[in-house]
């Protein structure tokens, strides 16, 4: 098991945004967190991160519990978020956005190869590496900002809302992308209010509700249950 996540609990003051929340996260898969607003996915991501520092619980990772370590650090390790809503640096080119993700690397040959392997997933943002990120579409920027959280060669790449805002066209796109990053090796823990579309591309699926799991299974099961299907599929 890649990520291990047990009886976690997180707090902002005193509201408990996740109660003892416990959550597996096998290598070289997809599992996706969905649930409505407030629900507790973003905390969740931010909990394992270490932006937010848990109340209780365990964090493994590959092994090594990292509830306790600093956010540079875990990243070190080879976790990675893609944050919601993009939060480029509108005034810095393609190419410095990307090289901002990789902080945490020695070496500008690896760099250079990171920056190689974005493009390969978005020959896009090749073209455009000296134009503005401010001056990008927002299915471009969230390109960029997926981008970015690669640039440091995680094992895990933790995606929050990637498809939040973007024409179904491009969230086309992206779900490929995501599939094809998978293939590649890097295991997918993907936070989604687009449900239908997080629980088509999961092997394995969380429902969260305010801050408390109450379903799991795998995702294409739960695709086809009816609780499911009537809150949060619309169907």
């Amino acid at each position: 098991m890649l990520l291990e996540v047990r009886n976690l609990t997180t707090h902002y003051g005193r509201v408990k945004a996740l109660d003892r929340v416990s959550v597996d996260v096998p290598e070289g898969t997809i599992v996706t967190l969905i649930g409505a607003n407030g629900a507790g996915k973003s905390t969740f991501m931010m909990s394992i991160s270490g932006v937010i520092r848990p109340s209780s619980g365990t964090i493994v990772f590959a092994g090594q519990g990292i509830e306790h370590l600093p956010s540079d650090r875990i990243v070190s390790l080879g976790i990675s978020q893609c944050p919601e809503g993009r939060r480029v640096w509108p005034q810095m080119t393609v190419v410095e956005n990307l090289e901002t993700g990789a902080f945490s690397v020695s070496g500008k040959g690896v760099v250079q190869d990171r920056l190689e392997s974005v493009f390969s997933y978005f020959p896009i943002l090749k073209e455009r590496r000296q134009q503005l990120a401010g001056s990008l579409s927002g299915g471009e920027q969230q390109m960029l900002a997926i981008g970015r959280a690669l640039m440091s060669g995680p094992k895990l790449l933790m995606l929050d809302e990637p498809s939040l805002g973007l024409a179904p066209i491009i969230v086309e796109k992206l779900v490929s992308i995501i599939r094809e990053i998978k293939e590649h090796g890097t295991t997918v823990i993907l936070v989604e209010q687009n449900a239908f579309m997080a629980l088509q591309i999961a092997d394995t699926a969380y429902v969260l509700e305010t801050g408390r799991v109450v379903m799991s299974g795998k995702a294409s099961e739960l695709l086809q249950n009816d609780l499911v299907r009537k809150s949060y599929l619309g169907i």
